[in-house]
């Protein structure tokens, strides 16, 4: 027992549990004089060494915390001598790369890309340096900085470790903002620019007489460029420069040579005037919503000029989230009315979040007869409503307070969740940010509407429980179902295979329904699937490719026989019946409705347990068998952070340790028929069924 837990600091197994026992810092110490016990001991009240190493690294975190928020208030290097030698050392680091910038030749692609990779190199290890506590990396910066502001450092003083491991977060930051401003990415325009806006904002004499000048376009040269064209509108908000520019470089072919030649159009500026503000307009929110749509589903995500197009990323954007835009664009324009972005103001942005709180979650933008806020109203008194009937009813019959305020909770109508309102909140403003940067709108208007981190955790904190749960405890009820229990009439069906693979191997839905054949190979002795982008096949990310053993429950039911079959029948798929949906081209889509549909009609659908958690409970079972995460995390498909594992162990693990920790898992099939044997060997559905009946 204690071999297992000397990995795990601070924690003891005595008679009565598992305890967290720590000393207090001897800088603690010297402050809190008056305390009796040198050490902090809680029970853990777990025999359980899991939990109790989870719990015992939270209260090793909070405790870090808590000692470091005690020694800062007593700290030896003045806070001020601190922070001035932090704000200068990244003021330097960026300022240094600014120089270099500005002075450097022209480079290649293939420089550009060096020196990119080189960036993204010193971020990881300056990650990798706050992750093990390595300060000798801002030892130098520091010491540099210090000479340069005629600072004495002593490290020998108790705070220099605390400036050093602040240092490494400044230099985190400052070689993020130097990579960011690198590719042309900056928080604001240049002062310079700034200045020469609020030049040619400023009102002149005689404005007004330039105001019908049309905006000229030169030819494009690209169907890119023609797409994210500047809006006619941000040609027509600086008449002034506008028609300088028509004065310095007048257009002499088309220009006319006397008022006598001018075209009859000219001597009707109301209509210019009015043709012109029409093709200026900021556009509604269903339109720019489609523009925003079309763009993205060219393969355009940041909207610059130099940005190439990825036509396969922009597909798969409108197969998969394209929906989600138009049904944002579709409950935004009924809450605003199809109004341009540019008439929105804070007030109605306001009042349009407080609107969704309200809303039910049964509500269509896009069907219902109701307005947003009618059907919100309507929520609203009908929730009363049911609540007054109930209470009324239930104190009729002498129920008790805490029966009558259980029901009543219950009848409460769901509205949406906090998930599905930010959900908006992002789409919403996605679209603001193409508007702004197609000039339609002069800022993102959903800047300081949309919710940070810390109010997000508060509203879902407030949320009723609705995450996604493991099969653990209920996997009888799904093997002792029919299709576990009968003859099937296709050896291969997906509604047999597919949970067991996603319980036994922690693939995706996805990825187990277009299985080819020819992905399950052995390889050294091992039957393994080998996931991978092919023909016809795509995967959730780059970490997703992998190979994963085959687990001994899979081989015992006669997983390989299934793949002999379909190669006896010349079929290249695996599940060769299962077809593609209509909406979003995938397998998936219409397996889940068949997934659901069955769990529903045999009694054993439960909402927060539906496929994707028969791989939740993949993780949680190898997290049960103490798998090491870095082999966890290769089986699961997840990205590897870990430098150790990326750098120095880049082909991975071998098959046959992989395959010990798919095989450490331990699933109880007994019940289930092979469905290659006929035999009638097996449980049954319900126990009832063998039940005699009573004697009459």
């Amino acid at each position: 027992m204690q071999a297992k837990l000397r990995t795990q600091p601070h924690l003891e197994y005595r008679p009565t549990g598992f305890h967290w026992r720590r000393r207090w810092p001897s800088r603690i110490r010297k402050i809190c004089d008056s305390r009796k016990k040198s050490f902090l001991l809680f029970s853990l009240r777990s025999h359980v060494i899991p939990d109790a190493k989870a719990l015992a690294q939270k209260l090793t975190l909070l405790s870090d915390i808590a000692f470091a928020g005690v020694t800062e208030r007593t700290m030896a290097i003045a806070p001020d001598i601190m922070e001035r030698l932090l704000v200068e050392l990244c003021r330097f680091l960026i300022e240094a790369a600014d120089v270099a910038r500005e002075t450097a030749p022209a480079r290649s692609a293939e420089t550009a890309a060096y020196e990119l990779a080189c960036a993204n190199a010193a971020v990881d290890s300056l990650r990798t340096a706050i992750a093990t506590r390595d300060r000798e990396v801002a030892r130098a910066p520091l010491q540099a900085v210090a000479a340069r502001l005629g600072v004495t450092l002593d490290e020998d003083d108790p705070d220099w470790r605390r400036l050093a491991f602040r240092a490494l977060r400044v230099m985190l930051d400052a070689e993020q903002e130097n990579q960011r401003r690198d590719q042309g990415e900056f928080e604001a325009p240049s002062a310079v620019f700034q200045t020469a806006r609020t030049l040619v904002e400023a009102p002149r004499a005689g404005a007004e007489a330039f105001s019908t000048v049309p905006c000229r376009s030169m030819p494009l040269g690209s169907d890119y460029v023609a797409d994210m064209a500047p809006s006619p509108a941000a040609c027509a908000a600086h008449p002034p420069a506008q028609a300088a520019i028509a004065s310095v470089a007048p257009d002499s072919a088309n220009a006319p040579r006397s008022a006598q030649e001018a075209p009859a159009s000219a001597t009707r500026p109301t209509e210019v005037a009015a043709a012109q503000e029409n093709d200026t307009a900021c556009p509604s929110l269903t339109k720019g919503a489609q523009i925003y749509i079309d763009l993205r589903s060219k393969g355009y995500k940041s909207f610059k000029p130099s940005e190439q197009r990825n036509e396969k990323a922009g597909a798969s954007w409108a197969r998969n989230t394209a929906p989600n835009v138009r049904s944002t664009a579709c409950l935004m324009s009924r809450i605003f009315g199809d109004k341009p972005f540019s008439a929105i103001n804070d007030t109605d942005l306001k009042d349009a979040w407080e609107l969704l709180d309200r809303l039910p979650r049964s509500y269509q933008a896009r069907t219902s007869k109701l307005s947003p806020e009618a059907a919100a109203d309507e929520a609203d008194a009908t929730e009363k409503r049911n609540q007054q009937i109930t209470r009324a009813r239930l104190k009729k019959k002498g129920a008790s307070p805490g029966k009558i305020e259980s029901a009543i909770l219950k009848d409460r109508l769901p509205r949406l969740r906090t998930a599905t309102i930010y959900r908006h909140m992002q789409d919403f403003q996605r679209i603001c940010v193409c508007m702004k940067k197609k000039g339609h709108i002069a800022t993102n208007i959903m800047e300081d509407h949309i919710w940070d981190s810390a109010e997000y955790l508060r509203r879902e904190t407030l949320e009723e429980d609705n995450e996604r749960l493991t099969w653990c405890g209920h996997l009888d009820s799904l093997f002792r179902s029919p299709v576990y229990q009968d003859n099937l009439d296709d050896v291969g069906d997906p509604m047999f295979w597919a949970p067991l693979i996603a319980l036994h191997m922690g693939l995706r839905s996805e990825e187990i329904l277009q299985l080819f054949v020819s992905d399950i190979q052995v390889i050294g002795d091992v039957p393994c699937i080998v996931l991978r982008q092919g023909p016809g096949q795509s995967l959730k990310s780059k970490a997703a490719r992998r190979t994963v053993p085959i687990h001994k429950n899979l081989l015992k039911l006669g997983f390989m026989k299934l793949v002999a079959l379909r190669d006896r029948d010349q079929e290249p798929r695996l599940f060769p019946w299962i077809e593609r949906s209509q909406n979003k081209k995938t397998f998936t889509e219409t397996f889940s409705k068949r997934f659901t549909r069955y769990r529903q009609d045999h009694k054993i659908y439960d909402k927060q347990r539906d496929f994707h958690s028969l791989r939740t409970t993949f993780n949680h079972l190898l997290i049960a068998a103490e798998c090491p995460d870095t082999q966890r995390r290769a089986l699961m498909g997840h990205v590897e952070r870990d430098i150790g594992i990326v750098h120095y162990n880049p082909h991975g693990f071998s098959e046959e340790q992989l395959q010990r920790r798919v095989n450490s898992i331990e699933v109880d099939i007994s019940m289930i028929r092979p469905p290659f044997d006929t035999s009638q060997t097996m449980n049954v559905t319900h126990l009832s069924d063998r039940r005699q009946p009573l004697p009459a």
